[in-house]
């Protein structure tokens, strides 16, 4: 006896592949910003980028963003675009697409908890909200409903040749063409672009950066000083606490890295007009305060790590993790040691023009590629040259 053929509706198969369309948009969107973080360390300002919770760099800039070299947005972008193809082929074949559209949905399904995983690591890990990110996992959830009513689902009946093979030679393109561009934004400074760099570096006029009873790291007597200045709750600033350090610590017996302050805060920083970071003041004054007791490296870096939620509990939880004398630390927060040196610190930031952060000087002239290690080993090398 001849098989009936599925039953097809249109008005489901058109929700579907609107999602369909729309995940495609919003991968591809969160991809080009993962190889613009990849190329100069942050995408710069994104849609998202409303506050240092509700934003999609710090996201993107975490370790939960690429499988290896390729990056998760790279592959949701995969999965959306097969997905688009199946939902065609299921419109050409109406018949059968309860057979067409049954691994698809299996494969919706799985990409839904993973996106429960993601969500979690999101709120509860990075402590930072991507919308785009988000808008997927909701995408996924009424892909889940939509594309179930398409057709009734033959699960025992899938063509494993024919949806395998659409599956495995796009995801097989798709990653080697991640994988490349991986390698090309990743990829170290051309040694040419890297000399005409050094040549407009030496060029600069030396702006005069007070470094004195600041807290370092390296070498006290060093002829290099390198001055970062930061925001506790800026994400791209994260990202240079968790860059910067390592890659100086090979030479932390050539340099000297202090590292400044500079919060996005109305509530210490004058020339802001509204808080982009409201705890960032509060922060600046705690990791001073730590200092006071010998450990603002430490405190530092469990901030950065702790990003972007600060309250005065959490502040204080750190200092008693470090084993601070706490009512020490906290009268030193109500005193004026504390915001006497973050308004220097400030006045630092406004003197050389400051722009933005993080922002890394080197005797004080401003260093871009500060996320490069072959630049720092070049620009050592020539810098004690001439010393």
């Amino acid at each position: 006896m001849k098989k009936s053929p599925t039953p097809f509706r249109n008005g489901p198969w058109w929700a579907s592949f609107i999602l369909s369309l729309l995940g495609i948009m919003a991968s591809l969107y969160l991809t080009i910003l993962h190889f613009r973080i990849l190329k100069s360390g942050f995408a710069g300002q994104t849609l998202c980028d409303i506050s240092a919770y509700i934003n999609c760099n710090a996201v993107l800039m975490s370790r939960f963003a690429e499988a290896g070299t390729l990056p998760l947005a790279g592959l949701g972008l995969l999965f959306y675009l097969y997905l688009a193809g199946a939902l065609i082929w299921a419109k050409i074949e109406p018949q059968d697409s309860g057979r067409t559209l049954a691994l698809p949905f299996l494969l919706v399904v799985a990409s839904l908890l993973l996106s429960v995983v993601l969500a979690y690591v999101s709120v509860a890990i990075l402590q930072s909200v991507c919308l785009f990110c988000s808008s997927l996992y909701l995408i996924n959830f009424l892909l889940m409903i939509t594309l179930y009513k398409v057709s009734t689902m033959e699960f025992k009946n899938i063509p494993w040749m024919k949806s395998l093979g659409y599956l495995v030679i796009l995801f097989s393109v798709g990653a080697v063409l991640l994988h490349t561009g991986h390698k090309q934004f990743a990829q170290e400074i051309p040694q040419d672009k890297l000399d005409t760099y050094f040549e407009a570096f030496f060029k600069q006029s030396p702006k005069e950066i007070d470094v004195s009873g600041r807290t370092f790291f390296g070498n006290a007597d060093a002829k290099i000083v390198v001055v970062e200045f930061s925001d506790f709750e800026c994400p791209y600033c994260k990202r240079a606490a968790q860059t910067l350090k390592p890659i100086l610590k090979q030479y932390q017996d050539k340099i000297k890295f202090v590292f400044m302050n500079y919060p996005l805060d109305k509530n210490c920083n004058p020339s802001m007009q509204r808080s982009m970071h409201q705890q960032a003041c509060n922060t600046a004054f705690a990791a001073y305060c730590a200092g006071e007791q010998g450990k603002f490296w430490e405190y530092h870096d469990m901030a950065f790590e702790r990003q972007p939620k600060f309250q005065k509990a959490s502040l204080l939880n750190m200092a008693e993790k470090l084993k601070l004398d706490l009512p020490k630390f906290e009268q030193c927060l109500q005193g004026e040691g504390a915001k006497n040196r973050i308004t220097a610190d400030l006045e630092q930031g406004k003197s050389v023009g400051l722009q933005g952060t993080p922002s890394v000087y080197v005797n004080g002239r401003k260093f871009a590629p500060w996320m490069s290690r072959q630049a720092w080993a070049q620009l050592i090398k020539k810098m004690n040259a001439q010393n």
